[in-house]
């Protein structure tokens, strides 16, 4: 059972180099524990946004900007080859603070922007109230950053794997890849669900699960899962056009009426339970923004777990000392918004063998150095 590539994890990221892959007319066999895209993907909010996510000029942040740059190309793309729509928006968002401490904050977090020319304006109350009605009077600060979009990732994961099916990817799903198979210093495939499956390029994008194989540390970096607790409320079409980002809470509108809003941040493993104090945070903090929230249908609630490295950065590339093992995992906050460059660099990588630059800080062999330090 031979093949070109092999993609352990059924993710947007897995099922969307997967499919750029097969594309590009190679043999793609992906292999999912469970169902396609129904993890940290489809548990997201859909935010694309650099600006509120980071806090500085780092590889991470440009990372970040270029996949921005071509999501709507690659929305577009999705949507002329599947003919479902993602629902790419690019309405901006609004950083706020209601009392003065969180404006002291916020003010901090966000003054590095203007020193590197990033687009962002400072609004009055009335002029953040105008863009956003449902606002809380108590507004004490609001900047808006026009570059801050969003899609909703559920569409988007709908088409990806629309688009995978049609390529011809060759789909494992409820097959827990148990084992990475090496030979002389090589990897040559997996065992999942007691099969042998080779081939000479093993992709891991397998998320929250990604170090669970059997490889040693230097060759499989940690990744730890995070967990963050979501509720979709049900409004009037058009309520909120904005998203709304205040502290660690944030509020994003669908065109249908609903709100996405997130999200706590709990490291309780494996654990994907939705608990009371969790909910009552989201709750609380989203009237706190918004006071007629009070007043919305709960229409959902789930929770999801983040990929989280050791640094908080992807893991992205080919390991040095074990040829054809390749990582696109470790997204942990921004699966989302990085899909399309991580899509393109990595099937870049495996169909020339040549690594960008740009992959070179996210390079699984810095967990090697940092070893031998």
């Amino acid at each position: 059972m031979n093949s070109d590539v092999i993609v352990i994890g059924g993710g947007l990221i897995g099922c969307g180099i997967a499919a750029e892959l097969a594309r590009r007319g190679l043999k793609v066999r992906l292999f999912e524990r469970g169902q396609l895209i129904k993890e940290a993907s489809w548990a997201a909010a859909g935010m694309l946004a650099p600006q509120s996510e980071l806090k500085a000029i780092t590889p991470l942040f440009l990372l970040c900007q270029k996949s921005l740059e071509i999501y709507q190309d690659f929305v577009n793309k999705l949507y002329d080859l599947t003919k479902i729509d993602p629902c790419y928006r690019s309405e901006g968002a609004l950083q706020l603070a209601f009392d003065e401490p969180s404006a002291k904050a916020l003010e901090k977090k966000l003054s590095w922007q203007l020193g590197a020319g990033l687009k962002i304006e400072k609004l009055s109350s009335n002029e953040a109230i105008k863009l956003a009605p449902g606002l809380s009077s108590d507004l004490t600060l609001a900047y808006y950053l026009p570059n801050e979009h969003q899609v909703d990732n559920r569409k988007l994961s709908h088409a990806i794997i629309t688009l995978a099916e049609q390529s011809g990817v060759e789909f494992h799903l409820g097959a827990q890849v148990t084992e990475i198979l090496c030979k002389r210093g090589k990897v040559i495939g997996v065992v999942a669900n007691q099969e042998r499956y080779y081939s000479p390029k093993v992709i891991n994008a397998a998320g929250s699960w990604a170090s669970l194989f059997n490889l040693p540390k230097p060759l499989l970096p940690e990744v730890s899962p995070v967990r963050g607790q979501m509720v979709t409320l049900k409004t009037l079409v058009g309520y909120l056009n904005h998203t709304l980002h205040c502290g660690h809470t944030y509020l994003v509108p669908r065109w249908d009426g609903t709100i996405v809003v997130g999200s706590t941040t709990e490291h309780v493993g494996y654990n994907k339970q939705v608990t009371v104090s969790g909910l009552q945070s989201i709750f609380s903090q989203a009237q706190r923004i918004v006071p007629k929230l009070a007043e919305a249908t709960v229409v959902e609630t789930w929770a999801g777990l983040r990929p989280a490295t050791a640094d908080l950065q992807p893991i992205l590339g080919e390991h040095s000392l074990l040829p054809g093992l390749i990582f696109a995992t470790g997204h942990y906050r921004n699966g989302i918004l990085l899909a399309p460059i991580t899509i393109n660099l990595i099937a870049d990588l495996v169909t020339t063998e040549q690594s960008q630059e740009i992959l070179q800080p996210f390079s699984p062999d810095r967990f090697v150095l940092t070893a031998k330090a």
